[in-house]
């Protein structure tokens, strides 16, 4: 969610491109019969999809967005009726999730090497080079006035990044400095665009800059973090689901033509490119990491931007071995989860498409607001479970209890309505021996284990992830119901 979208005349010139680095002109009129298209494989018919949205080309199918079905009845996100359209309430495990997934943004943000800082929401309307910034998405402003002349929300952390930087003293040693904000930002979309978590009107960033020295060091960082964000999109957001964008300039492009066809080649996604006669915003290129969703429709989730305007303008330069400042001829914006939001919407969505194509619909184990229910047969063996409970919450798992005066079941329904990943059902065999009965969604089979084999299990599965614990109750019967 760097940039607002452009409007489709202000693009020339269109790309295709397969993942072996071959590419395709196309016009808008002539793309669908592109050679590429009939290449086999299910990353070709998302480029196809994601074209024809891009284009204009695609059908409405009139349906509710997937997410947000699942957002409502699994009770994470809502709307607020006193607020307006765009603008959400969270509720707890809504809640824990959107910090798990800012927690793994700032990981990541540390392992590129970035420090962490933290900037207001409101700018002044009369700072001049900020204004010149905030003037490129003049149409979004949020305008607030609080009887000292007219201030703006910020729409990205860039508007207050920028000065931050200007105001760093570094050294050609320290390039290329690094920078990264969980950035809460606010964008005034029209009425018919706010859509769900898709499209929304406040949302929190998760925004990384790196001031360079040189194009070079650009380039090395530009394709650190392309790879970075592939992975991110393979392993944890939308596995198989997304394919690449690329917005830039028609020079750019033809300038560094092997290179960005390498990306793709390295990322394994095929890309679509629209070009341009002349910048319009900041950046020479950037790219945009697109999840296909259940409805043919596309969010995009993480991006990386070559801005070679910023430097310049807002005086953010290192001191060379001369002991002059020299303005920095690149900054790169980035965005690992785009915004939070975003990332949630493309995470629901793919489980969307995984359920109909007969998987199980489940959340990512360690995204899951309950990891392990526990469902004692009846009170006899309440103690049990709570002390299996208290085990497993000890370890950093996740487990519940539904302690309800309901019969097994039931329970074992609302588990699954609930798409809790494990469930282990506890009577008399289980309270006299370390071995736990536990049903297994995703793979739709009931295995006995061990209590701290199982663990181990779940630790291996959950390795490297962020972890917080539970957001509700442990007794299922202690917790309130927020909707419905």
């Amino acid at each position: 969610m760097k940039s607002d979208k452009h409007h489709p005349s202000e693009f020339d010139r269109y790309v295709l491109a397969d993942v072996n680095g071959q590419c395709w002109e196309v016009t808008p009129d002539n793309y669908a019969s592109c050679d590429l298209f009939l290449q086999p494989g299910n990353h070709i018919a998302m480029l196809k999809q994601f074209v024809d949205n891009e284009l204009g080309h695609k059908v409405d199918t009139g349906l509710v967005p997937a997410h947000i079905n699942t957002m409502l009845r699994h009770q994470l996100v809502d709307y607020c009726e006193v607020s307006e359209k765009g603008h959400y309430v969270w509720y707890p495990n809504g809640l824990l999730i959107h910090r798990l997934i800012q927690d793994y943004a700032l990981r990541l943000s540390r392992q590129w090497g970035a420090f962490e800082v933290n900037n207001p929401i409101l700018i002044r309307g009369d700072s001049n080079s900020v204004g010149e910034l905030m003037g490129e998405f003049h149409e979004r402003d949020y305008k607030v006035d609080g009887g000292r002349g007219t201030c703006y929300l910020r729409y990205a952390s860039d508007p207050l990044a920028f000065p931050l930087m200007h105001n760093t003293r570094f050294t050609y040693k320290q390039t290329p400095l690094k920078v990264y904000e969980e950035a809460s930002c606010f964008r005034n979309e029209q009425e018919g665009e706010v859509s769900g978590l898709k499209r929304v009107r406040g949302f929190m960033m998760s925004d990384m800059h790196a001031a360079c020295a040189t194009t070079e060091q650009a380039t090395i960082e530009f394709e650190k973090l392309c790879m970075l964000f592939a992975r991110l999109m393979d392993d944890v957001i939308a596995p198989g689901r997304w394919v690449m964008g690329w917005e830039g300039t028609t020079e750019f492009f033809d300038d560094h033509k092997e290179w960005l066809l390498g990306l793709g080649t390295q990322m394994g996604v095929p890309s679509f490119f629209k070009l341009m006669p002349q910048m319009s915003h900041y950046y020479a290129i950037k790219n945009e990491y697109q999840c296909i969703t259940a409805d043919g429709s596309n969010v995009q989730v993480s991006t990386v931007q070559w801005d070679v305007k910023d430097g310049a303008r807002f005086d953010i330069g290192y001191i060379a071995d001369d002991g002059m400042k020299h303005a920095c001829p690149v900054i790169l914006h980035a965005s690992s989860f785009g915004s939070i939001e975003r990332a949630l919407c493309a995470i629901l969505e793919t489980i969307a498409v995984d359920a109909s194509q007969g998987a199980p619909p489940s959340f990512p184990l360690w995204l899951a607001p309950t990891q392990v229910r526990v469902i004692p047969v009846s009170a006899e063996y309440l103690e049990y479970a709570q002390a299996v409970a208290s085990s497993m919450n000890a370890a950093d798992i996740r487990c519940d209890i539904d302690d309800r005066n309901e019969t097994v079941s039931k329970r074992v329904r609302a588990a699954e309505g609930d798409w809790v990943p494990y469930v282990a059902v506890v009577g008399a065999k289980e309270a006299g021996s370390s071995v736990l009965h536990i049903r297994d969604r995703v793979k739709g089979e009931a295995t006995g284990i061990e209590v701290g084999e199982f663990m181990n299990i779940l630790a291996v599965e959950t390795r490297g992830m962020p972890f917080r614990p539970l957001a509700m109750p442990v007794m299922v019967s202690q917790r309130p119901i927020f909707r419905g």
